[in-house]
């Protein structure tokens, strides 16, 4: 068996969760390590063009802070909304970059599996503790490596995973051939893919935030550039959105969903809305450059037709990644169980009042194994940095104890 300290961690992803994880690992002695398939804080320049909903002072971890200040960090304004690009380059770029964890931050390494060394999945008498996790990392070149860690934390996130626009969730008809050439994430429509949407016809597919300010900037591309038009199409029959509650504590996210609602009773010109539509079929003619989308409604079926598709359905865990670990899910959300069951029971979905839960109610069947972050409530949108980094507190503080280090134990 693989000789492994019982101070070492593994922990997938370099995001603002995987990065605090490593900043306050290090802090309480743990050896932690940290595997990123593409950058570090990849994902926030993804939708880089997006202003977050929270200020500077919920985006920033504790962990994170103290280590960037013992460098010369200057803090953002706390009370300014951040874009994902700005987060990445204020807060996750230097963060990856300190002298603490640069050497620690493994970039284009893609943790492609994960398991225990010597015990599989059934082995049901088997001391599972005692065996350290096993990582198979693919490199940039598609060079293979196995590594070993006494505990694994999975900070991968949801984003890299967007969920399809047929109905019942799997792909429409037709979908899965054409996706390379459809967008999945809120494009920069103002911005980088302007001349993409530029004067032509859109189609929106989705009911959620990503679909609301995808189609808000579109419309604003509209007013700029004549031609320029929208269908936007949600499952939802009524007017609203998933994620909306009622006296939303972020003003931000609060002024979107209300230019949202403008859009679908009609406030716009360029903005035609309607619900209660499933998607079944997507078609590209390549004679006309246009594609065809079909959809069921209770009234029977209705096609709409435009030059570019975007899927704003949201988005959901990988969940392959540790098949062969024992994870409880929950079969709605693919959240692990006991928080699953937590979030359930804190009677709210916004995400500005759920509150964090401590490293036994984040805990899985798997000893030493913790998913964290976005990832951890699967496919519900009501998570907030500042959960993120609650969860890691109590977590790597337990298992720091667990490893026997003073300094966690003393915290």
């Amino acid at each position: 068996m693989p000789e492994t300290s019982r101070h070492s961690l593994a922990i997938i992803g370099a995001g603002p969760v995987g990065l605090e994880a490593a900043a306050l690992a290090l802090e309480l002695g743990l050896d932690a390590h940290v595997f990123e398939r593409g950058e570090p804080g990849a994902h926030a320049v993804a939708w880089g063009h997006v202003r977050m909903f929270t200020p500077w002072r919920m985006n920033v971890g504790p962990a994170s802070a103290r280590l960037l200040a013992r460098h010369g960090w200057s803090a953002p304004e706390a009370a300014a909304l951040p874009t994902g690009a700005e987060l990445s380059e204020r807060l996750l770029t230097p963060l990856a970059g300190t002298p603490e964890l640069k050497p620690r931050v493994h970039a284009h390494q893609q943790v492609v599996h994960v398991s225990r060394h010597g015990v599989r999945k059934q082995d049901g008498a088997a001391p599972r503790g005692g065996h350290p996790f096993r990582l198979l990392v693919r490199d940039a070149g598609g060079r293979e490596s196995l590594l070993h860690a006494h505990a694994l934390i999975d900070a991968s996130g949801t984003y890299g995973q967007p969920l399809w626009a047929g109905t019942g969730g799997i792909p429409a008809r037709g979908e899965t051939y054409l996706a390379p050439q459809l967008s999945y994430h809120p494009d920069d429509v103002l911005g980088l893919r302007r001349e993409r949407y530029a004067g032509k016809a859109a189609l929106v597919i989705g009911g959620g935030s990503s679909a609301v300010t995808t189609v808000v900037a579109l419309e604003q591309l509209a007013r700029e550039v004549a031609g320029t038009r929208v269908a936007w199409v949600t499952r939802r029959a009524s007017p609203g959105f998933a994620g909306e509650v009622a006296n939303d504590t972020l003003p931000a996210r609060a002024a979107l969903y209300a230019e949202g609602r403008r859009l679908q009773s009609g406030g716009s010109p360029h903005v035609k809305w309607w619900g209660g539509g499933e998607c079944e079929d997507l078609a590209y003619n390549s004679a006309t450059h246009r594609y065809r989308a079909q959809f069921a409604t209770p009234g029977g079926a209705r096609m709409e037709e435009a030059d570019q598709v975007i899927v704003n359905c949201g988005f959901g865990p990988d969940n392959s990644l540790y098949r062969e670990l024992r994870v409880h899910e929950s079969f709605e959300t693919l959240a692990p169980m006991k928080l699953a069951g937590a979030l359930g029971a804190a009677g709210t979905s916004d995400c500005a009042q759920v509150p964090a839960f401590d490293a036994a109610t984040l805990a899985t069947p798997e000893p030493g194994f913790y998913i964290l972050g976005a990832k951890s409530y699967g496919r519900s949108s009501a998570f907030l940095l500042e959960t993120g980094y609650k969860q890691v507190g109590a977590v790597v503080a337990a298992l720091a104890a667990a490893a026997g280090l003073r300094a966690a134990q003393e915290a």
